[in-house]
């Protein structure tokens, strides 16, 4: 079974994705990822979703997915350190997911805001074991990266941090609470309540963490532009529930909610949002999708990500049932290998204001592993011309 997923994939890879459009009514039958064009050499004359770069499909609600390099991203479950260093273990390390961040000062080098996880435990125990490190490449934004620092001590986990041009800093959300970890792997459960801190370099120094809201698994989006200068904070969280705030402090308040049930065991099970607003204005939010979970009997692949997408903010938000990508990676060499798990999605857009996703940045696992560690793909073709401007 895991061939044929994996066959399949590279046979779907090698389609002409430009060519693989449906018929079209409105811009939302193209998932807000395109547009409804007319198709002139068609006879008799019909519409067709057209999708912007990055996107393909018949609705352009697929990640265009480039075969990524073997041991890019944060890979290093194999890497032992002698005690007591607490970024590593006898048993290798693991990380979760994170952001990819440019350096404001050094275009060449990249950073990778991420969850690892203490004493070499797996991912089973990153509830209490989850921290944020900070990891450097300089071979590009693909990686590999590098441990570099610890920005936070335990329990804190998925970590999204970004650039506030509106307040000259960073920030850095995340889910968890300030306690000292066991030297175990035994995980337990703690509230997930979203916190925030900041500091005027990724290096830091990063202020105490502040509580913000009640809710796990934070997706921000700052509402700034350079036309619309404004400290506003746009909050998604678990299911698609929406927040906003006047300033990264708060308040919040909810101003919208998926209008399909996202809870456990549901068709439409959805978790680890990543929300973004497009070129067009309109907003999009990339998730994990747990549709086989839900239909085999617990099974976390290979259908793991979900697209979702309004033309406002407070929606109506759509959700076009099918898989946005999934747990299957082609590589560079001709190979391809299906994951167990394929989590915690976050893009890398290009810097041109086209809001192109260059890369895909997961958590992943491999099928029998108790470890994890962070993938890296590119997406589309823009993401050579990226690299090919910085001299990679």
């Amino acid at each position: 079974m895991h061939l044929s997923i994996a066959l399949l994939t590279l046979a779907l890879a090698a389609l002409p994705h430009s060519l693989a459009t449906g018929p079209c009514t409105t811009d939302e039958d193209c998932s807000l990822n395109g547009r409804c064009v007319r198709d002139c050499r068609a006879r008799p004359a019909a519409r067709v979703c057209k999708c912007d770069p990055g996107w393909w499909g018949e609705d352009c609600g697929r990640l265009d997915l480039a075969p990524a390099r073997r041991g890019d991203g944060y890979n290093h479950t194999s890497d032992v350190v002698p005690q007591p260093a607490d970024y590593y273990g006898t048993q290798g390390n693991s990380s979760w997911g994170g952001t990819i961040l440019q350096d404001r000062s050094d275009p060449r080098l990249f950073h990778l805001v991420t969850a690892q996880f203490g004493h070499g435990c797996g991912l089973g125990a990153w509830r209490p074991q989850s921290f944020v490190v900070r990891a450097e490449s300089r071979t590009g934004p693909r990686g590999p990266y590098r441990f570099a620092q610890k920005l936070s001590g335990t329990f804190r986990h998925n970590p999204y941090a970004f650039w506030s041009e509106a307040d000259g800093k960073y920030l850095m959300y995340t889910i968890g609470v300030d306690v000292e970890a066991p030297d175990n792997c035994k995980g337990v459960k703690w509230p997930n309540n979203i916190s925030v801190s900041v500091a005027p370099t990724l290096q830091g120094p990063w202020s105490p963490f502040q509580l913000l809201i009640n809710g796990t698994n934070p997706a921000p989006w700052p509402a700034y532009t350079p036309h619309h200068r404004t400290s506003e904070i746009i909050l998604a969280t678990e299911d698609l529930t929406i927040y906003t705030a006047p300033r990264y402090q708060g308040p919040y308040t909810q101003i919208s909610q998926a209008p399909w049930n996202t809870s456990d065991y549901s068709p439409t099970w959805a978790e680890d949002p990543f929300l973004w607003r497009d070129k067009r204005g309109h907003w999009h939010a990339l998730a994990h999708y747990m549709i086989d979970i839900v239909e085999h009997g617990g099974r976390k692949y290979p259908r793991v990500g979900a697209h979702m997408f309004a033309r406002h903010l407070r929606g109506p938000w759509h959700f076009h049932q099918h898989e946005a990508y999934n747990s299957t990676v082609s590589f560079t060499d001709g190979t391809a290998q299906t994951l167990n798990r394929r989590e915690r999605p976050k893009l890398f857009f290009s810097s041109d204001r086209e809001m192109t996703p260059l890369y895909l940045v997961n958590g992943v696992q491999d099928l029998g592993s108790k470890a994890s560690y962070t993938l890296v793909q590119p997406i589309g073709e823009k993401w050579k011309e990226f690299e090919k401007g910085l001299g990679f």
